[in-house]
């Protein structure tokens, strides 16, 4: 057996020790010290792999309990966008119904979703409530994204009926052709210049001074400016789906032929040219050809459509 000699003293003084061991002690004394390094260095290890693994558990605890939040949150706002949504569809209701229009199916509002329930599903929610929460909030937001588009899409149908109709109405005579008094009304009458009994009057007279101006009554293109006998110097204007007016004699016709013209544009002049008594204007409405009382075509300003 091999030994190994140790000598020892203190500095300073003149004791000395002396001392001897076999080389295997020091084999195990530094097998020691180098296990307990490794172990000192295994625990420092699992130390700090045990503070990260609970800082990272604990960080994604307080995630999850915010997201949470964030989800029950928006849960909340989905509700009160839904119950919005909802109160608008009485509104709807109510511009369908004043214009005439069968409201939408109360059926595709609903736009219901769901189906069947797989068991994993069922269990992967009863343990993980987060995940159902997340499923509901995003059905849920798909649900309301949906009404929202049939919404945008039922108004945008009824924006396009609307300026449908306001067209129409621009081109429908709905104001007095000039500023005066009703002289002579439609219908039966006794022909003030000729005497002639039961003659049947197709307009309206509105009379005033000499150069009243007269005003077109709805928009429309000017398809006539001549001179008759019986009307003298006048105006006719085709308004488009079978409504064309008549403006008779004007002292001065002011609108040319195949003039563009909108309501309240003027177009000429009073005056009492062709078979006339006084300053007036003739007015005339016809409707596919028949003559119609020009009064059902007057509307107070309030009414009539710019």
């Amino acid at each position: 057996m091999k030994l190994v000699r140790a000598h020892i003293s203190l500095e300073g003084s003149p004791v000395s020790i002396q001392l001897r061991f076999p080389d295997t002690l020091l084999f195990v004394i530094n097998l020691f010290r180098r296990l307990a390094q490794l172990a000192l260095f295994v625990l420092v290890v699992n130390l700090l792999a045990y503070w990260t693994y609970q800082h990272f558990v604990n960080s994604a605890k307080e995630q999850r309990v915010e997201f949470y939040s964030r989800l029950e949150s928006l849960n909340e706002k989905i509700d009160s966008i839904d119950v919005k949504i909802s109160q608008s569809y009485s509104n709807e209701d109510l511009l369908y119904a004043k214009f005439g229009l069968a409201p939408p199916d109360t059926n595709v509002r609903k736009m219901g979703l769901g189906g069947h329930l797989s068991p994993d599903s069922t269990l992967i929610w009863s343990t993980i409530p987060i995940k159902k929460l997340k499923t509901s909030v995003a059905e849920r937001y798909s649900r309301v994204e949906a009404k929202i588009d049939r919404s945008n899409n039922s108004y945008l149908k009824l924006q396009s009926f609307i300026e449908s109709l306001h067209g129409n109405l621009q081109h429908t005579p709905s104001v007095m052709p000039a500023v005066g008094f009703l002289s002579s009304p439609f219908g039966v009458r006794t022909h003030p210049v000729t005497g002639e009994a039961d003659k049947m009057h197709m307009g309206m007279d509105i009379s005033g001074p000499k150069w009243t101006p007269i005003y077109a009554t709805a928009n429309g293109r000017v398809e006539t400016v001549t001179n008759s006998e019986s009307l003298g110097r006048y105006v006719a204007i085709d308004h488009g789906n079978g409504i064309v007016t008549r403006y008779g004699h004007m002292t001065m016709p002011f609108a040319k032929e195949g003039q563009m013209v909108s309501r309240y544009d003027v177009i000429g002049y009073m005056g009492s040219t062709g078979r006339s008594t006084g300053n007036h204007v003739h007015y005339e409405v016809w409707v596919n050809g028949v003559a119609v009382n020009p009064i059902y075509y007057i509307l107070p300003d309030k009414y009539s459509v710019e």
